[in-house]
């Protein structure tokens, strides 16, 4: 008779073990658990490990909130132009068709996350300077602004 590892004693004791989805009440959720237990999310860099074309599901049209290379504590939307490998071509919300202000940036080393972000974690969000003097000069527009 062969005997499977749930069968098998555990300290005189016979375990039970529950598999599949019935043994999951509700969806873990990662923001919740730090926020509760005052942790921190380890940052994205010490994964360099993991191949970045299966974690990253970025494209071209896609808009996200960044932070500010010159202010790291202020973040405005932008739209990914181009992905290439981890790097990603990005333009902020507001200059149009103009490529001049365009600018790349690592998603391993990138603060960048999904628009609605800065709403849900009371940041504001702030346009880079020159952005909206870029759109009045194009008529300022609210279609410039996309």
């Amino acid at each position: 008779m062969q005997t499977g590892a749930q069968d098998q004693p555990t300290n005189g004791k016979e375990e039970q073990v529950t598999t599949g989805a019935e043994s999951m009440e509700e969806e873990f959720m990662w923001e919740e658990y730090l926020e509760e237990t005052g942790g921190t999310a380890a940052p994205h860099t010490i994964f360099r490990h993991v191949e970045v074309s299966l974690q990253s599901s970025f494209q071209p049209g896609m808009k996200l909130e960044v932070a500010s290379k010159s202010s790291p504590e202020t973040y405005w939307v932008a739209t990914i132009i181009t992905t290439c490998g981890q790097l990603l071509l990005l333009r902020y919300s507001g200059y149009g068709d103009d490529r001049r202000a365009d600018f790349w940036c690592d998603v391993m080393t990138a603060e960048l996350h999904p628009v609605g972000w800065c709403a849900q974690n009371h940041k504001t969000l702030t346009p880079p300077e020159g952005c909206c003097t870029a759109a009045i000069k194009r008529g300022g527009s609210d279609r410039n602004m996309e």
